[in-house]
């Protein structure tokens, strides 16, 4: 072996030396006597191609040269960018010792001469599906509960008092797409609602057309929808064409026209010119669990089912941070309280920013939202204290002083009340 330093070295007297290969083969040197007749040192190598395992006796040692099975090539695969899944892909590849192939991320193309061990893929069209098979190759299938994603945006949109729903994707030819929508359509259907499909697939041969012209129809069909409207988009990357879309044609987002994506991408919903809302997925644990998945199959696991990872709630920005009402004064007072609840204000203060008493307020809320202007504002303050304890290191008292709360006794006793635990317990079980 050629390496230039040892990591450590050990010094000892010795009786015999036994070297054995990795077959078992031994050179037995032994000394006459059973007294140590010379003292030697050993250094210890680490190689990121060998093993070398010391087995200690009182009479002799043993030194076994191990050589690894050939560096495994991965090809990975994906149909858009996301960073998080690369992350966690990366991460198991390197504790594995992979080489990965990434023509088929930057390449601009199906790397059709790729020659490997595995793939693992974030792909939905059946070009690269088809492509996949043809590797012939082991790729594990992981999946999300896209029904259930779309039951999720069904309930949150309802909470939030709307009446009028829409569902927004270029291909509802796509599996995923109709799973989603499935999921929205059969929950909106137990609420007692029904959702319109916006489908830009549904043109045929213009399905590829330009933007421009496919923006114009989106405009005009989210002109044409009754509001408030609630739209839950196929992804993020759709979510955010139909912000440009409302953009347009002057539609106000999130008052008129609320929009939820799915996936929670940071690129395209905080770089959005109204921050969009999105259902979490958790991209970089998808990223590893695959690869993770495909070092079981390399190594013989017969795996028949798909892992499937579920969503993580939804991420609340501007674009759906409203309260659904038909009364524009209702509205009015509502976007008061929204925006200033982190302020010392009162049921009296939100009733006055829309020119109403606090009995017009009421009748309003009940009407529409089924509760009252007191427990609006305790629900908003209580929602946002709870997303700073899961997504900062603020202490109680602050996140209580940032929501309007006041003290950290007083959210103390709601969190008692509503959750049967403290601020810390709760923050604590998220982690």
């Amino acid at each position: 072996m050629n390496f230039s330093e040892p990591n450590y070295s050990v010094s000892f007297a010795v009786n015999s030396i036994n070297i054995c290969d990795a077959q078992g083969s031994t050179n037995d040197n032994r000394f006459q006597d059973g007294t140590p007749l010379f003292n030697i040192q050993l250094s210890i190598f680490n190689s990121p191609t060998s093993h070398q395992m010391l087995h200690f006796s009182p009479s002799c040692i043993i030194i076994v040269y191990e050589m690894n099975s050939p560096q495994k090539s991965i090809l990975l695969l994906a149909e858009w960018a996301d960073p998080r899944f690369y992350k966690g892909v990366a991460r198991y590849a390197k504790q594995a010792n992979w080489h990965l192939n990434l023509d088929g991320i930057y390449g601009g193309r199906l790397p059709t001469d790729w020659e490997g061990d595995g793939c693992i893929h974030l792909v939905q069209s059946k070009e690269a599906l088809d492509f996949i098979e043809m590797l012939n190759v082991p790729s594990p299938v992981m999946g999300g509960n896209a029904v259930g994603e779309g039951r999720e945006a069904a309930d949150y949109f309802a909470r939030l008092g709307f009446r009028h729903f829409a569902f927004y994707t270029t291909d509802h030819s796509q599996p995923m797409s109709q799973s989603r929508f499935r999921g929205y359509k059969d929950r909106l259907k137990e609420l007692g609602f029904s959702a319109t499909v916006l489908d830009w697939g549904k043109k045929g041969s213009m399905k590829k057309v330009a933007w421009k012209a496919r923006k114009q129809w989106l405009s005009g069909r989210l002109k044409q929808l009754p509001k408030p409207v609630a739209v839950f988009c196929i992804d993020d990357r759709r979510a955010l064409s139909l912000v440009e879309a409302c953009m347009d044609v002057d539609i106000e987002i999130p008052n008129e026209v609320a929009v939820l994506g799915v996936g929670n991408m940071e690129l395209a919903c905080e770089c959005s010119a109204v921050p969009l809302s999105s259902i979490r997925l958790d991209f970089e644990r998808r990223g590893y669990e695959s690869a993770a998945m495909l070092d079981r199959i390399l190594d013989g696991e017969q795996v028949t089912e798909p892992l499937i990872l579920p969503y993580a709630g939804i991420e609340e920005r501007r674009s759906t941070y409203t309260l659904a009402v038909d009364d524009e004064r209702g509205r009015k007072a509502l976007r008061f309280m929204l925006d200033n609840f982190h302020r010392p204000i009162g049921v009296t203060d939100i009733a006055a920013a829309g020119g109403l008493t606090r009995w017009q307020l009421s009748c309003i809320t009940k009407r529409d939202l089924d509760t009252t202007p007191t427990k609006l504002l305790e629900d908003t303050r209580i929602n946002k204290a709870c997303e700073l304890l899961r997504t900062t290191n603020f202490p109680i008292k602050r996140a209580a002083y940032e929501t309007g709360l006041g003290t950290a006794l007083r959210l103390q006793r709601i969190f008692r009340k509503r959750f049967e635990t403290t601020p810390s317990a709760w923050r604590k079980a998220q982690k």
